[in-house]
């Protein structure tokens, strides 16, 4: 049982937009089993969600989930989840965001927000502290989210309060849409922000005035102040707190690990254009930081001098500059500044808009797509201008805009043509991840059960090649698990991650203080260790893998539920037909065979079958998902 005064806000909200009408729930019938955040919102996904309730149904629940340790001063604990069914792919959606919403919520006392229905007119969800209410959000529908900030804390007379918002690019169903709090945090990718828009809901906002506790403060207290001394001490946490992701790009091109002119290529001739230092000295005006965090990673920018002259804001990272820099071909800093910012404000997420963008961009260079269809738009790479009007036209649903706010499968698929090959995708959704250079974030982004997506399975210190064989067995289990170009351990290194990265996700967690990054940082002990001084739940790391193997089940599950098997874990077919152009890496590409291997062997180990990617019923069972075998079994989506 858990004890509602330790970590647990100890109840979940609902709100149901169709009838106004809130209730409450205990959070402990769902944390034995689940932890938290996305783990809790995975399964009542899962349970609530039938497979016909389609994402824009008013049936289909939207749940927002702080993870446990969130509130807490446990390092990088600020992150809550948001999950859906995913506009893009049919399958589950999950997004995840910092910042200082997730916190709030614990403090008003909330451990999760269950939203289904849809409002007869746009409304936001105000909560405080005890006292929820659903307000006419009519002046609000059609601003950015950056205005939505200001006009509801203006309302409320409170600066404090948090809030987390769509953009016109949610209000207009735009499946690359997202949510933004903080006017820089985005719940990205799966269009969750789409799912909100469908149901007239322009904001959650919260303001609490309660607190977190915990159970066994001083041991709390001191496994923080060790873990945080381990995490500061590194040099990749000191460039970390310096540059934040910024430095990834350029040091990915050493590898030709960048999506150059939509995966055409790996290595940008023109990445010296875009400095690290420079980006740092000549537009950074100060960092920022998510809730309690001591790394402080964010940067505000702002524009000096020129066209973009006074264009400011927070949280450009490496996604950024790889979208509207490496893919589309740009090398002009205030350009991609104001991209990402046009995306934070309207509601965008960057992977999926610069890829759809990229998808048109080599479907012009190819002569598939001519200014006919385009609205007389020139798209060629790297050419900024029309970039910027296109992030408009996608939010907006306007003119060319208005295909491309479908993604590039959907585009592809109503243009024809042959321009389906270049529609850059997994199970539907845009590609940011490169997947010809580091064989177990290949494999991780593939299998993915959002579609694609680097914060599951796939391991980042694959690239730096710091993991020496024998700290790849003691910490993972896998020798070569830094080695960059082995397949060999990849399935078993995959799982891990998976499993892991379930529980860092679930308890809040922000995976750069982790073994994702490194393995210098936190790793299961030491989530086990927070745990137990939190809750006063003992919990051992194996007992927190095996949470974190059946949270990564419930979402394979729903995936399976509605249609998905094998064949959807799989690559675009340019990842194995054309190798790296030119750089350091030059004709690396995916291995078929090999791949298939790998997948074999992973499927072998997960207890899935290998020729259709099903479920065993026995391995769900052991996991405690009887239920989810059940349904399964009657729907004939089991292995036989």
């Amino acid at each position: 049982m858990v004890d509602e005064k330790h970590c647990y806000a100890g109840k979940m909200l609902r709100v149901n937009l169709s009838t106004g009408k809130t209730t409450t729930e205990p959070t402990e019938t769902y944390a034995e089993r689940f932890l938290g955040g996305r783990g809790i919102n995975q399964w009542i996904l899962y349970r609530e969600t039938k497979p016909d309730i389609q994402p824009f149904d008013p049936a289909n629940p939207i749940i927002f989930g702080a993870g446990v340790l969130v509130g807490t001063p446990a390092l990088g604990a600020c992150r809550y989840s948001v999950d859906s069914r995913n506009v893009l792919t049919g399958g589950v959606g999950s997004a995840n965001s910092g910042g200082h919403f997730g916190p709030e919520l614990k403090f008003a006392g909330y451990d999760h927000v269950v939203i289904e229905g849809r409002a007869p007119k746009p409304y936001y969800v105000l909560i405080s502290d005890d006292d929820v209410e659903i307000k006419n959000a009519n002046d609000l529908w059609g601003k950015t989210t950056w205005e939505t900030e200001d006009d509801i804390r203006n309302e409320l007379g409170d600066d404090d309060i948090q809030i987390a918002s769509i953009g016109p690019a949610g209000e207009n169903l735009v499946r690359s849409a997202c949510i933004i709090n903080n006017g820089a945090r985005a719940a990205g990718r799966c269009g969750l922000g789409a799912v909100m828009g469908s149901k007239n809901l322009k904001a959650v906002a919260v303001r609490g005035t309660g607190e977190v506790s915990v159970a066994q403060p001083e041991k709390f207290m001191q496994l923080i102040e060790e873990l945080w001394e381990k995490v500061l001490s590194t040099d990749e946490m000191r460039l970390y707190e310096q540059y934040g992701t910024t430095l990834i790009p350029g040091k990915n091109n050493e590898i030709s690990a960048n999506p150059v002119r939509n995966f055409q290529d790996g290595y940008w001739e023109k990445a010296s254009n875009l400095n690290a230092e420079e980006l740092k000295e000549k537009y950074t005006v100060r960092r920022l930081s998510c809730f309690g965090c001591l790394v402080a990673c964010s940067h505000w920018l702002r524009v000096p001098s020129g066209k973009f002259k006074g264009i400011e804001g927070e949280g450009l990272e490496a996604n950024s500059i790889k979208n509207f820099g490496y893919k589309l071909d740009v090398d002009y800093w205030p350009a991609i500044i104001q991209a990402h910012m046009l995306c934070s404000q309207y509601g965008l997420d960057v992977d999926n808009t610069a890829g759809s963008i990229a998808w048109a961009t080599e479907c012009c260079q190819r002569g598939i797509l001519t200014k006919e269809d385009t609205d007389g738009l020139e798209l060629e790479w790297g050419n900024h201008e029309v970039i910027l009007d296109l992030i408009k036209e996608i939010a907006f649903r306007q003119g060319f805009g208005a295909l491309l706010a479908e993604g590039s499968k959907r585009a592809a698929e109503r243009i024809g043509r042959g321009s389906e090959k270049y529609a850059m995708h997994l199970k539907g959704q845009d590609l940011y991840e490169v997947l010809r250079t580091a064989t177990g974030w290949a494999i991780g982004a593939i299998l993915s059960p959002i579609g694609g997506g680097h914060l599951r399975g796939a391991p980042a210190f694959e690239f730096y090649g710091k993991v020496t064989p024998e700290e790849g067995e003691r910490y993972y289990g896998v020798h070569t698990a830094g080695d960059r170009k082995a397949y060999e351990g990849k399935a078993k290194l995959v799982i891990f991650m998976e499993n892991f990265k379930a529980i860092v996700d679930s308890l809040g967690i922000c995976y750069h203080m982790t073994w994702w990054r490194s393995p210098y940082l936190a790793g299961p002990r030491d989530l086990a260790g927070l745990f137990a001084a939190a809750t006063g739940r003992a919990i051992t790391a194996e007992r927190l893998m095996e949470i974190g193997e059946r949270i990564h089940n419930v979402e394979k599950a729903f995936n399976v539920r509605v249609g998905m098997t094998r064949k959807d874990d799989r690559p675009p077919e340019r990842f194995f037909d054309e190798p790296i152009r030119s750089g350091p890496a030059k004709g690396e590409r995916l291995d078929r065979e090999k791949f298939e291997e790998v997948l074999d062997e992973y499927y072998d180990l997960r207890e899935w079958d290998k020729r259709t990617g099903l479920p065993a019923r026995a391995r769900l069972e052991k996991l405690g998902l009887g239920q989810a075998a059940d349904e399964l079994q009657d729907l004939g989506k089991i292995q036989k």
